[in-house]
């Protein structure tokens, strides 16, 4: 089990659409039943001042406004220094729903979460009970353990600008057009683009997607040196057939 922090839209990243201290209270909740123990604080640079104490960042934060202009804060700057130091120690990152049109003043988030919304390209129909299938070739990876296809009443994010790099996990199909909505980024980070609201929660399915996710990434150094062991091991050199 382990220390969790959630990062929960406020002020800066928070909007008008989302209320992200419900959806982190549900998330919080979920996690604590599982034996975590779990810290919520509200988007404010100071939320991350103890972020080197935590195993988990869950980032479940928003986009602001839209129109605003992006002012340089050093506070933020900061905090921002604070993810990225996060994330080049390992240390596992999970973005839910909004996260993928966060941060929008750091232009390192995308490429740390392994996608993002484009604004005037990304999209996505009116809310209604939504399938969610795994894609073909991550139906064995051990976050879609137990998970066949999440059934859920939430949003089914369109057309995101998604990582070659990432892994897609799982899809849904609108439009006859096929939309990855969850991936994982390296060793250490997952998107998960449902949460709109405490309602996705009530899903069995996307309850035991979350914690699959959290295992996931709360083993991320059990992984990390498992690769460094395989990397070490020298094969045998074989006999010469005479």
């Amino acid at each position: 089990m382990g220390h969790i922090l959630v990062l929960s839209g406020a002020g800066r990243y928070a909007d008008t659409i989302h209320d992200f201290d419900a959806t982190s209270e549900a998330v919080s909740q979920i996690l604590t039943e599982r034996g975590h123990q779990v810290e919520v604080r509200r988007s404010y640079p100071e939320a991350l001042d103890h972020l080197a104490g935590a195993d988990l960042l869950i980032v479940n934060t928003g986009g602001g406004d839209p129109e605003e202009e992006w002012d340089y804060i050093p506070e933020w700057s900061r905090a921002h220094n604070k993810i990225l130091e996060h994330h080049e120690a390992g240390k596992p990152i999970l973005g839910l729903h909004t996260a993928c049109n966060t941060f929008c003043d750091w232009e390192l988030w995308p490429s740390i979460l392994g996608g993002k919304w484009v604004l005037g390209t990304s999209g996505h129909p009116e809310r209604s009970y939504a399938v969610f299938e795994p894609m073909p070739e991550a139906a064995d990876h051990p976050i879609l353990r137990g998970v066949e296809q999440v059934v859920v009443y939430d949003e089914r994010y369109s057309d995101l600008d998604i990582n070659p790099l990432a892994t897609p996990l799982l899809f849904h199909e609108t439009g006859e057009e096929f939309q990855p909505m969850c991936w994982v980024m390296g060793n250490s980070v997952v998107y998960d683009g449902m949460g709109h609201s405490p309602r996705s929660y009530y899903s069995a399915s996307r309850r035991q997607l979350l914690c699959n996710e959290v295992l996931w990434l709360l083993n991320w150094k059990r992984r990390e040196t498992a690769a460094k062991a395989a990397a070490q091991v020298t094969p045998e050199p074989t006999q010469p057939v005479l």
